[in-house]
């Protein structure tokens, strides 16, 4: 084939595709979207998104002809995993198909799971998909259904993952993460009542008041205990700057003659992933306190390290973003974020000295349990929620909404910033600083 009748040809293609667009532009049975929702795939799409770039200013037409296939309420739904986040590899989501419904007997065991982008003839017969927020980076669909339902899902802190572009702001219908007023609960535990009903945490949570004494049992268990306290820390950097807080309150702590215990990466004891049962079990045995620390501050971002005080009779002291009231009955717990490094220190030395007020943070135990959210029980809510949710919805103003508001944070970073103040005076030498992991 001469160059001239491949010029021509290629010349015949070009004009086609350009009236093809510049027809679906005009169409009025088409829905408006950003362009910024299509992915760039190799060939004409690429060209396509570049011609429209050039003729509706940086919008796009996407034609509202489309019909789903006639489908049973009993069918599959079929939920598509546009990313695959790593922090998800052994979790029910990860894994394709239904196994993991049906063996748990959820409600629902209707829902399909799969990565696998050609499936199905169409990407817009999916009725779910899913984008996790540690790969939100990556290119969107180009074709997109209004029966669909996009979930943004998010079980990292906000703080480490901020979503920054403004595209983004009406773009799912639903989300899925541990905030606690998301469309799909995913929030890292769970707060049953004593029939073993779920009542938490929620963005309004209604503990009962006053609460029964604690029983003369757990007051034996709690005479054993002879050091103050144990954290079980691997990253010694956080951005939330922990770190800080933890070394101002062993400074203080020194003075009632107290020390803090570390295990891991970021102190001298060992206590590895295969022998965690044994330190649970020292923690339960042996020490009145656990810093519950969290690496970031974000709201509601409580993980489940909360849950190592909470089922090994030992007091939680908390650090965060969170409004722990959400999450911890009151009295049950010290807020590192609300008081200073020389208060905590006060709180734990009166409670250690004296054993019926140290008693006192376990009235809780008459009233709740504690349970880990696990992810399974998530995958069950996320089926559940496409069972029952009929109307389309969309979360508006999403970056305000997911977003650290820094305005807005907790007293954490104001007590932090009195803290750092105060570190250059004091370095043990115990204290060590590595990257984190």
């Amino acid at each position: 084939m001469s160059k001239i009748l491949k010029a021509v040809l290629i010349s015949a293609y070009s004009t086609v595709v350009f009236q093809l667009l510049k027809t679906l532009i005009v169409n009025n049975t088409e829905e408006i979207i950003e362009i910024e929702y299509m992915i760039p795939t190799p060939g004409t799409l690429k060209k396509m998104e570049w011609e429209l770039r050039k003729l509706k200013n940086n919008i796009t037409a996407i034609s509202m002809n489309f019909k789903m296939p006639k489908r049973l309420p009993t069918d599959l739904k079929y939920i598509l995993k546009w990313t695959q986040a790593f922090s998800h590899y052994d979790s029910p989501i990860f894994k394709n198909g239904q196994e993991a419904l049906l063996k748990y007997n959820c409600t629902y065991r209707n829902c399909y799971f799969t990565g696998d982008k050609s499936l199905l003839l169409d990407i817009r017969y999916f009725d779910a998909i899913l984008f996790d927020v540690e790969n939100y980076w990556d290119y969107n669909p180009i074709l997109r259904s209004p029966h669909q339902k996009y979930i943004f899902v998010g079980l990292e802190s906000a703080d480490n993952f901020p979503v920054i572009l403004p595209k983004y702001d009406s773009y799912y219908n639903l989300t899925w993460t541990y905030k606690l007023d998301s469309d799909i609960f995913g929030a890292y535990l769970i707060v049953l009542d004593k029939k073993g009903n779920i009542v938490g945490p929620k963005v309004n949570m209604e503990w009962i008041n006053p609460m029964l004494p604690t029983s003369d049992n757990i007051r034996k268990k709690l005479l054993v205990k002879r050091k103050a306290a144990a954290w079980f820390v691997s990253n010694c950097k956080t951005k939330g700057r922990r770190e800080v807080v933890a070394k101002n309150l062993s400074k203080e702590l020194l003075k009632y003659g107290l020390s803090i215990d570390i295990y891991g990466w970021c102190g001298k004891l060992i206590c590895s992933k295969d022998h965690m049962y044994d330190c649970l079990e020292d923690l339960e045995n042996d020490y009145y306190f656990y810093l519950a620390f969290e690496n970031s501050l974000a709201e509601d971002y409580v993980t489940e390290k909360i849950l190592y005080p909470l089922l090994h009779y030992t007091v939680p002291i908390v650090y965060g973003g969170a409004n722990y009231s959400r999450f911890l009955p009151p009295g049950s717990y010290i807020d590192a974020g609300k008081l200073n490094a020389s208060q905590i220190a006060s709180l734990m030395s009166q409670a250690i000295m004296n054993p019926k007020l140290y008693a006192e943070y376990f009235r809780w135990h008459n009233h709740y349990v504690y349970k880990e959210a696990t992810e399974v029980m998530k995958a069950c809510n996320l089926c559940n929620v496409l069972n029952t949710i009929k109307v389309k919805t969309s979360r508006t103003k999403f970056r305000k909404w997911w977003n650290v508001n820094k305005t807005n944070r907790t007293a954490a970073e104001a007590r932090r910033s009195e803290d750092i103040a105060s570190l250059h005076s004091y370095q043990p030498a115990h204290w060590k600083i590595t990257a984190a992991d």
